[in-house]
């Protein structure tokens, strides 16, 4: 319709000739635009089985020309493919089509290049449509405008009251001046039905040259890797800025040979056949996982992992929508790290829940195109977890002495499949058969079972797999590691009530670390400072200081086995409280207890015991209670020459965990008043009472000793003198609990041996079993093989025999030629000399003229029937001329005979 036209009083939206370049840009990447092209040909209302893609030149322009044998199209369809948005695809016999949009062409062609004109044929007819920015420029055009025309199968145009306009714009305004060339170009489709699109004007950069390069490979079309003989990459993708580029980038050989999963159509590029591959069959180390997004539960998506046999610098996600890629080599998970994890690996998942963009080179960026992304990344770690986990393995094989990654030992395809070049069926074929030829075809295949083109496709052993096909031991080992951690108890010392404890001021502490202890945090990598245990000391005051660890901190339990910085008598601690600070110093009945210094653990007086309120362990972080230390042999004079020497020069502590009471000013001074006994008598009760405490403590921690049912939880080691006296403990019970519990555990560990050995018995004798099995496999498939190479034989025997009696026709055949040959020789050497005979008598008898011209013509009479019978020969090769009288007319009856048969047989030809 016309741009004013309108429907009921509303205008209709007019398209623009400047939309057709608008919407080529949406293919930043040249192949894009091609992959919409083959995209065309390949969907099931085509279905194609080949498409040429190649370069040409015409009235000197370089052009390039897509054609396929695929079903062709009548005119209606050519207009609605030279239109915009029409796309009613369906899928056929499980065949999906990839086109979406209906945009594909008219954005593929006018990115290529500024003009195409279209010519394509069925069992109607045949039509030719040209879309063309020039010609709609040249004319001025305010729409989009379409020549078409049609023939019939006479090859004569169809009259119609608009076709003489039509041709006369396609002639005026393409390559193509002629009608007859129009048939030529027609006729370049060479089967019945197909579809033949040529583009010229193609696209070229600020240069003048094109953004092919067609010289560098003659049987490839190429992207131009050097841009001014800088010697960067030209036409990098923005995804590939930090990473070496596949050659799917630059060759659109490389690229099509990917193009689709399963590829059902073949591809010749420049006159040489493409050679497609199963992309998740062309990997080493094939392993199945299984995702189970929950936004499209309860169905299940399958990944293949393994290793990229030609380049290991190529690997990544290889990402397909109905059965076509949209991205390749996706970094994810470990892969996006800069520390080598990853590479080799190569993933293939066919995304048909996501939606592809406008080009089909991406996925809209979606919540779900994000979980994908994220599940991926996690499998992919579990993968090249599991695979490095054997690298140990792998040292000590004998064919591997330079103990190489897996990414780096040269590896083959786990699968060999082949495609048959006349029903295009993939055939999987078996290992060693070495360089397979150019053209294959299913009468080559080793297998008896799939030798016919009529056999369907042989299934594939994963097509409905429920769950990955490998045990991911390492995630599991991880897993238990980390559940052990968090299971075990911590045994640490309890602090007693706090009721006992007096209050304390604080006072700032002169310490010194004697011992360290890891604590890792996961909020930060600078945590390997650690916690210290800390011993008063008069050197130097050093303020000591403690790491936080908060309850919302979540904290990183590192594997034991990866531990080489722990000692064998450190503890792993896992806190939930930040260790507190030490309270303030209160006044108890205006009264202060009067601190001592502590030259060592040793040193400590009995009668002087202060008592702290908040003491702690900074090895443990956790609270804990006064210990009351006693020392029997100090006196209370030595007590109070040592405050009098402390008292004046230096802060001390009464505890040696780190925490004490600091004395200052005024208030540090001991009250007169309160005499050194009195403190030892109320020292002796509050350590009366702990003792007691302790006992029940200790009991406690015994019983929990025995429960114990491994050895990995650590004791803290100190290599510090014992702050307080030791406990009066019942040795020798405390030793046989001890023993009673080792020995306990030295059963269970046997009867875990005894079931490890049993395990691994029972796997030596399925191995037994199975290495006698895959012999029986193997000596038959070698039977197999020798059937097909004796099938082979007889079958080249049966030729070969074929051939010896045929040769032997022929020898009996010219053998009897060689007779005939012979005999006529003789005969003419016979009437040669009868001849001669003749010429004799008649020149001595002297005969006259008259009879000599009726010899002449008896002579040349005979000479005929000779002719004639010689030439009888080729008809009736029993002729025998020997037995035959030249004189008599017995040639000319039989000459008769055979023209007689001659004019029967014509009479019964018509």
């Amino acid at each position: 319709m016309a741009a004013n036209e309108s429907t009921a009083g509303i205008r209709l939206s007019a398209l623009c000739p400047k939309f057709l370049h608008t919407n080529s840009t949406s293919h930043t990447w040249p192949f894009s635009a091609v992959a919409e092209l083959i995209d065309n040909a390949y969907d099931p209302d085509v279905n194609a089985k080949q498409i040429w893609i190649d370069k040409t030149l015409m009235k000197g322009e370089i052009c390039l020309t897509f054609t396929d044998n695929g079903n062709g199209m009548n005119q209606e369809k050519l207009h609605k493919m030279l239109s915009f948005g029409f796309s009613d695809k369906v899928a056929v016999n499980g065949h999906v089509p990839v086109g979406l949009y209906g945009n594909g062409f008219k954005s593929g062609s006018m990115r290529l290049g500024r003009d195409t004109i279209v010519f394509t044929k069925n069992d109607i007819g045949m039509c030719v449509g040209m879309l063309s920015q020039t010609y709609l420029e040249t004319i001025k055009a305010e729409h989009v405008i379409v020549p078409i025309i049609s023939f019939n199968k006479q090859r004569q145009l169809i009259k119609t009251p608009d076709s003489e306009a039509n041709l006369n714009a396609i002639l005026s305004h393409s390559l193509i001046k002629t009608e007859k060339e129009l048939l030529a170009e027609l006729d370049a489709i060479l089967c019945k039905k197909g579809t033949r699109i040529i583009i010229w004007s193609l696209r070229k950069d600020k240069r003048g040259c094109h953004e092919f390069d067609f010289e560098k490979d003659k049987y490839d079309i190429r992207i131009p890797e050097e841009i001014d003989g800088t010697g960067k990459r030209g036409y990098k993708k923005q995804e590939r800025a930090d990473q070496i580029a596949p050659d799917s980038d630059y060759s659109l050989r490389a690229y099509c040979s990917i193009l689709y999963l399963k590829p059902r159509m073949q591809i010749i590029l420049r006159g040489q056949k493409v050679q497609t591959q199963l992309v998740s069959k062309s990997l080493a180390h094939i392993e199945k996982d299984v995702y189970r997004p929950k936004f499209m539960a309860p169905k299940t998506v399958k990944i293949t992992f393994g290793y990229n046999c030609r380049n290991k610098e190529h690997y990544g996600i290889m990402m397909y929508h109905k059965n076509r890629l949209i991205k390749a080599y996706v970094k994810v998970g470990c892969q996006l790290k800069a520390n080598n994890m990853g590479v080799g690996v190569v993933g293939v998942i066919e995304c048909n829940f996501l939606k592809p963009t406008h080009n089909k080179q991406d996925f809209d960026y979606t919540n779900e195109y994000r979980l994908t992304l994220t599940a991926l990344g996690e499998k992919l770690n579990d993968y090249w977890n599991e695979k490095n986990v054997k690298r140990d393995l792998l040292s000590v094989d004998p064919q591997n002495p330079n103990n190489l990654a897996v990414e780096d030992i040269k590896k083959n395809p786990d699968q060999v499949w082949v495609q048959c070049d006349s029903c295009l069926k993939w055939r999987k074929l078996p290992d060693g058969l070495g360089k397979l030829p150019v053209k294959w075809y299913c009468g080559m295949n080793a297998d008896p079972q799939f030798r016919d083109c009529s056999v369907p496709e042989e299934p594939e052993d994963d097509d409905e797999i429920t769950h990955s096909t490998y045990e991911k031991t390492y995630k599991k080992r991880k897993s238990e590691q980390l559940h052990q951690v968090f299971e075990k108890p911590t045994i640490l010392f309890t602090p007693p009530s706090k009721e006992l404890q007096p209050a304390l001021k604080p006072m700032e502490p002169i310490v010194k670390p004697v011992h360290t202890q890891k604590v890792l945090n996961s909020s930060s990598e600078s945590t390997t400072n650690g916690t210290k245990r800390w011993v008063v000391t008069e050197e130097s005051p050093v303020q000591a200081k403690k790491s936080k660890v908060t309850e919302s901190e979540p904290i990183e339990v590192p594997d034991i086995d990866d531990c080489d910085d722990c000692d064998e008598g450190d503890v792993i601690i896992l806190e939930a409280n930040s260790t507190p600070k030490p309270k303030s110093l209160k006044k108890e009945n205006n009264k202060e207890l009067c601190p001592v210094p502590l030259e060592g653990c040793a040193d400590l007086e009995t009668n002087n015991v202060p008592a702290m309120e908040d003491t702690s362990a900074v090895a443990t972080q956790t609270e804990v209670a006064p210990l009351f230390i006693k020392k029997e042999k100090d006196t209370i004079d030595d007590i109070t020459r040592r405050e009098n020497q402390t008292s004046a020069d230096v802060p001390v502590y009464s505890h040696c965990n780190g925490t004490g009471a600091h004395q200052e000013n005024s208030e540090n001074q001991c009250p007169s008043h309160q005499s050194p006994a009195h403190t030892a008598v109320q020292g002796k009760v509050n350590y009366k009472k702990l003792c007691e405490d302790l006992k029940v403590k200790m009991r406690g921690l015994e019983e929990q000793l025995t429960e114990m049912q491994n050895k990995e939880v650590k004791k803290e080691v100190s290599h510090q003198s014992i702050q307080t006296e030791e406990y009066p403990l019942n040795i020798n019970g405390t030793q046989t609990k001890q023993l009673a519990s080792l020995y306990e555990q030295a059963l269970k560990e046997i009867n875990r041996l005894k079931v490890q050995c049993e395990t691994l018995q029972k796997l030596k004798s399925e191995d037994d079993a199975k290495g006698l099995k895959a012999a029986a496999d193997n000596s038959e498939s070698q039977v197999d093989e020798m059937a097909v190479q004796l099938d082979t034989v007889f079958r080249q025997l049966d030729a070969s025999c074929t051939e010896r009696d045929q040769y032997k026709k022929e020898v009996e055949q010219i053998k009897k030629e060689n007779l005939q040959m012979k005999s006529r020789e003789n005969n003419l050497k016979m009437e040669v000399d009868q001849m001669k005979a003749m010429v004799q008598q008649m020149n001595k008898d002297g005969a006259s003229t008259s009879s000599m011209v009726i010899s002449d013509d008896s002579l040349k009479l005979r000479t005929l029937r000779v002719n004639v019978a010689q030439l009888l020969t080729t008809l009736m090769p029993d002729l025998d001329l020997q037995q035959i009288n030249y004189e008599v007319d017995v040639i000319d009856e039989i000459l008769g005979q055979v023209l007689e048969q001659t004019e029967k047989q014509a009479k019964g030809t018509e």
